[in-house]
């Protein structure tokens, strides 16, 4: 059990506390498993190319610049696996730091908004395991990276806010700048949008002018200038120094909230398309399991923000910190679930100040979010245990290792729920909360142990491409029209030569026919075929529901048109599907 702290908690207890808590789910969650599509392989194969670079200053993918985003997140994890080797786990060392600055600086800034030290630690607990902020935390991607930097920018922001002027301001303002600058040496414009929206729409909602005023908030700029600006300057005086800055400041921030003149690769509005509301509409999924403690944190905002007490400026940062951020993200011309993490961290200090306020004067609405958090928390590790027994009857699992584990998360889940019930009866709202936590992170482990093994199993991309090279070894490859994926998988590892393949203009069997006629009996192309492949689960469920077989896709187009020979398939059961061609068969 996580028991709530008592208020005399030192802050130091109270961080050991939150890294104890949530270490069993960053554990699973960043070094129990492989790298999983999307993005991670690709990520992995950047990190390892920056490893091994001797000009670090662009990321690259399969040898060419990646300027989509800054390279920090790849310096951290390209140390590591200098470090450790290459493997996933030293890859995902930096987002255990990552996740730890984030949770601590989230439990810091409710501590400073002066709630007790158990509504702090449920501040950094929703903070971290609610579903989109932990599943950041977790992927090798720079959203996490960029997630903690957003953290330690709002806690400065926030202290530089309350202070007085003179030392304690600037201390507060310099460490917004210093979070700031490191989200933007994560992912770029975000890094600066989050604290600068948090900050701007306080005050204008307190019109208190005279903050933007004041030397203390300007004079850590020179603490980003001397981050950020050696690398700018680096950028520039590369080869191609100036394309590469419009592409990573105009294409990827400008190019994401609308359409801008662009090559195709650079053309971020063709996918992930926005829609009206997307981020609203998903908002509830993204705070599972908190959706409903989160509403009730919102509700009773509603009414504390127009206190005039200066216990309402928390309320109202707490709102600034999440909700201008959504809806300029609402505004751009791309979206995805990660994107909106940031906007996850004033929600979760929000509901700390909730905590705190429903302990002491709970009404009726709060117990019903309390009850409906532990509820909702429930029918998730259902479905967790539910997921195992299908694995099991399905084969595609270890069906000792699906039951033991499905057996361990459901009696584990129950006890911890029937407990935070308990604490709901005895008014103690927090530490039912707290159970409440328990029972869903044990339901996560439990089920980890078991799934975790399946899924890296599906996911194996390494295994695939060892194959691949083997059957290749000494023909010329090309890849056509591949995904990101399909080039770093056959990259990492290997710093193979092969060729790209575009059919823009041509149809891919004029691409085909050129790579056969200038490579000769030896070529080969590789193609990404659509759909999965099936597998025991797909098997399975086939008794339920029939369902139509993926097609050969291009693959199957070239060769029945006898424009390529078929000559081997790749499959990973429940995962991807490859063809390679080779040259049509001599008549």
């Amino acid at each position: 059990m996580i028991s709530p702290p008592r208020p005399s908690l030192s802050a130091h207890s109270l961080g050991v506390l939150i890294v104890l808590a949530l270490a069993p789910l960053w554990l699973w969650g960043m070094f129990g498993r492989g790298l999983w599509t999307p993005d991670e392989p690709r990520e992995a194969d950047i990190a390892w190319r920056m490893s091994r670079q001797t000009d670090r200053t662009l990321p690259q993918l399969a040898g060419t610049p990646f300027l989509e985003k800054p390279p920090l997140s790849y310096w951290m994890s390209a140390a590591t696996i200098s470090l450790f080797g290459d493997s996933a786990a030293a890859a995902r060392v930096p987002n255990l730091l990552y996740a730890a600055i984030t949770a601590l600086a989230m439990g810091a800034l409710a501590l400073a908004m002066q709630t007790d030290a158990a509504s702090a630690l449920l501040a950094a607990l929703i903070a971290a395991s609610a579903l989109t902020a932990f599943r950041v935390s977790s992927w090798l991607a720079p959203d996490a990276c960029l997630l903690a930097g957003s953290a330690l920018a709002l806690l400065g922001a926030w202290r530089g806010y309350r202070a007085g002027a003179g030392r304690h301001k600037a201390a507060g303002y310099t460490l917004m700048h210093l979070g700031a600058a490191l989200g933007f040496m994560a992912k770029s414009a975000p890094g600066w949008l989050v604290p600068a929206l948090a900050l701007v729409t306080l005050v204008v909602w307190e019109r208190r002018w005279s903050e933007l005023r004041r030397w203390e908030l300007y004079a850590g700029l020179a603490l980003q200038g001397l981050i950020i600006g050696p690398w700018v300057l680096a950028v520039a005086r590369t080869e191609h120094g100036a394309q590469a800055l419009h592409a990573l400041f105009w294409n990827n921030v400008v190019g994401r909230f609308t359409q801008v003149a662009a090559p195709a690769a650079l053309d971020y509005t063709s996918g992930h398309r926005n829609t009206a509301g997307k981020y609203l509409l998903e908002l509830p999924l993204y705070l599972l399991p908190w959706t409903f403690a989160v509403a009730a944190a919102l509700c009773r905002a509603w009414s504390r923000v127009r206190a005039a007490a200066p216990s309402a400026t928390a309320w109202r940062f707490g709102i600034a910190a999440s909700l201008p951020f959504l809806a300029l993200l609402s505004a751009a011309a791309t979206a995805r679930d990660i994107y909106a993490a940031p906007a996850l961290l004033g929600l979760a200090v929000l509901t700390g100040l909730w905590a705190c306020d429903a302990q002491r004067a709970p009404t009726r609405l709060d117990w019903l979010a309390v009850t409906g958090t532990r509820v909702l928390a429930g029918a998730l590790g259902g479905v967790l245990v539910a997921a195992l027994a299908l694995l099991s009857a399905s084969g595609a699992g270890a069906p000792f290792a699906c039951l033991a584990a499905a057996l361990a998360a459901a009696i584990s889940t129950l006890a911890a729920l029937l407990l935070a019930a308990h604490s709901q009866r005895r008014g103690d709202l927090q530490r039912s909360l707290a159970w409440t936590y328990t029972g869903y992170a044990a339901a996560l482990c439990f089920t980890a142990l078991a799934v975790l093994p399946i899924i890296d199993r599906w996911q194996d991309l390494p295994g695939l491409a060892r194959r691949i090279h083997a059957d290749c070894a000494r023909q010329s490859l090309a890849l056509l029209d591949p995904d990101e994926t399909t080039i770093a998988m056959l990259d990492h590892g290997f710093d193979p030569d092969f060729g790209i393949l575009t059919s823009n203009a041509l149809a891919p069997r004029g691409a085909v026919d050129s790579w056969f006629r200038a490579h000769g009996r030896e070529a080969r192309v590789l193609v990404l075929m659509p759909g999965h492949a099936p597998g025991p689960l797909t098997r399975w469920l086939e008794r339920l529901h029939a369902h139509d077989p993926d097609g050969d896709g291009v693959a199957g187009s070239l060769a029945a048109s006898g424009a390529a020979t078929l000559l081997r398939r790749y499959e990973l059961p429940q995962g991807r599907r490859y063809a390679l061609l080779g040259p049509p068969a001599v008549p």
